[in-house]
């Protein structure tokens, strides 16, 4: 994740990850190994595969706020889902890095 997320999790939920977990980005190792460009077009290069290829980040804030807003569950199921790759494949990554 980027170094920004940690403290905007701390702000909303009062919990400071770092004292919980450890925290590399992963940014890094990529630029040694010239693996550059955001997580997506990563995985694309390191045949990473997604299942939702038509969500980002962007498409994320939206759907968080078509749930927030109107209650609607697919948005959040949607939303969930996206999550749930970034974690997994951020994993796969990192063993690709050998990290």
């Amino acid at each position: 994740g980027k170094k920004f997320d940690l403290p905007f999790i701390k702000g909303k939920l009062m919990v400071d990850l770092t004292e919980h977990c450890e925290h590399e980005d992963l940014m890094y190792a990529c630029w040694k190994q010239n693996l550059y460009g955001g997580l997506k077009a990563v995985e694309r290069r390191l045949g990473i595969s997604r299942k939702l290829t038509d969500v980002d980040g962007w498409v994320a804030v939206q759907l968080w706020h078509d749930y927030k807003r109107n209650g609607n569950e697919e948005s959040l199921a949607k939303l969930l889902e996206y999550n749930k790759e970034d974690v997994l494949n951020l994993k796969f990554l990192r063993e690709r890095l050998g990290r």
